[in-house]
């Protein structure tokens, strides 16, 4: 059995810019800094391992649960407010929303949703955008602080839910942050759009079945289409 595990923000929805802008005015607005829009510069590239680093660098340990609560609520707020007023600007990437209800009745897959963002804003955003999500195994920084907890959490849900045994384990996502947590767990990696050089690259899920190809799961098509 195939694990395909799936980032959210720039991988099955092209809200990498809105949700940036509100995550950093959160932040700001709570903490009274201006948060850098270079995310490679942290070290866990997580909602909450972004916060925690900078909480640590300016000194607030005390005031450590407050920032987190209110970062989030107010964070949460901004998107609702963005994804009610914009709502045409809110898309899935091409092909992700067939890729994700295709997958999901693939006898030798099994689905997961892995990402760096909260839980309240995934769902929020997926939601928005057109996908169902049900029955999919899901982890986020609401669980977990590293990129790589994350993952490992969501593979260890998909197993619990389907009693599968996995063979393979392949990530989709589109950061470098993606790239090395999955190499820190020894999963594949698909870099998903531009912004990640990597031998397994596609621009979207437009045609997925070049995505068997690449892993070198051709005979997955016969599979389903049998």
């Amino acid at each position: 059995m195939n694990l395909f595990m799936l980032d959210v923000d720039g991988t099955l929805i092209d809200s990498y810019d809105f949700d940036s802008d509100c995550f950093r005015s959160a932040v700001e607005e709570v903490v009274g800094i201006e948060l850098t829009d270079d995310w490679g510069a942290f070290t866990n590239v997580t909602d909450v391992g972004i916060l925690e680093e900078l909480i640590e660098q300016q000194g607030m340990r005390q005031d450590r649960m407050r920032i987190l609560r209110e970062v989030k609520a107010l964070f949460l707020q901004k998107l609702r407010e963005y994804i009610s007023s914009n709502k045409n600007d809110l898309v899935a990437t091409p092909g992700a929303i067939e890729f994700v209800n295709d997958m999901k009745s693939h006898p030798n897959v099994v689905l997961a949703i892995a990402t760096g963002g909260w839980q309240e804003s995934a769902k929020m955003k997926l939601s928005a955008a057109g996908f169902d999500i049900t029955g999919v195994s899901f982890a986020s920084c609401s669980d977990a602080m590293t990129r790589s907890e994350i993952m490992a959490l969501a593979a260890f849900r998909a197993k619990q839910d389907t009693g599968a045994v996995f063979s393979r384990r392949v990530y989709f996502g589109d950061g470098e942050w993606d790239k090395m947590a999955t190499s820190t767990l020894g999963y594949e990696f698909v870099a998903v759009g531009t912004k990640v050089q990597h031998h397994t690259r596609i621009p979207n899920f437009v045609h997925y079945d070049a995505i068997f190809g690449k892993l070198g799961l051709s005979d997955m098509l016969n599979a389903k289409t049998a």
